[in-house]
């Protein structure tokens, strides 16, 4: 009896401290931490130099989280909480961000090979229609004209999404990841689902029809929402004036998307908010100055 309680004893000893320390593994300069406490991850950001995100000179470490901190709910709300917040979010976006380029490419290839006159191959229309239902480019064209009205479609949906946006969205819908639907599946901009037994069903409405969607990781959380503000009807507002900027030459700006937000009266208060959130952490950094890596 005494051998199995010394036993027992060991095994706490032993086991218990693995649980506690932080889960990564380096992969082509990055780190991804599949779990990890707010004060190690908070260490890792420190030993990464990933400090001040709003200095115009801050280099964006590669640090991806598959979810939040594991004592992320026990943490004190307060604006130490909010940074730690948004440095886990930064390299998500860009990660995100970085994939979405990869097919704007190659859409963009595909546009330069058929502005030159050459013909288009079938493994290129083959792409342009793929690229088309998962982008929801539609048009009623059979004919040759089809190709060309579906790849400008897909230059205006396929492109990046400003950082300050998707990382102020999600601080407000989900109190800066301290919800039960952020900390439990990853769901950090509140998709509704209805109808449906899928999903997290909120505690607070036993009549629910709805159901909001969970996810595996954050980073698949935030390529979902980066998919409907590029595809989305509702989000015509927000793809014109990212067009706009490409054709200033400039990269999409969350404060001006929020004032576009604010013509529409169902999204005023949801735009006021953003629009505060940009200017208290200066977000100007994130959106001109993204540490995007290379993409071919």
């Amino acid at each position: 009896m005494k051998l199995m309680k010394f036993f027992t004893f060991f095994l706490f000893l032993v086991v218990t401290p693995l649980h506690a320390e932080m889960i990564s593994q380096k992969k082509d300069g990055a780190i991804f931490v599949d779990s990890a406490t707010t004060s190690e991850i908070e260490e890792l950001f420190k030993q990464q130099d990933f400090t001040d995100f709003s200095k115009i000179r801050m280099k964006f470490p590669r640090i991806y989280m598959k979810k939040l901190p594991s004592d992320w709910k026990n943490i004190e709300d307060n604006e130490e909480k909010h940074k730690t917040f948004i440095r886990i979010m930064i390299p998500l976006v860009l990660k995100v961000n970085e994939e979405i380029l990869k097919e704007r490419i190659l859409v963009e290839n595909i546009f330069d090979k058929y502005n030159s006159g050459e013909k288009l191959t079938e493994d290129d229309t083959n792409l342009i229609e793929q690229m088309a239902i998962k982008y929801d480019a539609f048009t009623r064209l059979k004919t040759e004209e089809r190709m060309p009205v579906l790849i400008k479609m897909l230059l205006d949906k396929v492109d990046v999404v400003p950082l300050s946006l998707m990382i102020s969205t999600a601080g407000i819908y989900t109190n800066w990841g301290s919800s039960r639907f952020a900390i439990e599946g990853n769901a950090l901009y509140l998709e509704e689902l209805w109808y449906q037994n899928e999903g997290m069903k909120p505690l607070d409405d036993e009549n629910a029809e709805y159901r909001y969607k969970a996810y595996n990781s954050l980073e698949e959380c935030i390529y979902d929402k980066a998919l409907k503000l590029n595809t989305h009807i509702n989000y015509d507002y927000f793809r014109e004036a990212r067009r706009i900027s490409r054709t200033m030459k400039r990269p999409p700006y969350g404060a001006q998307l929020a004032a576009k937000m604010l013509k529409d009266s169902n999204l005023q208060n949801i735009a006021g908010m953003i629009d505060y959130t940009f200017s208290y952490y200066h977000f100007v950094k994130t959106d001109y100055f993204p540490e995007l890596r290379d993409v071919k």
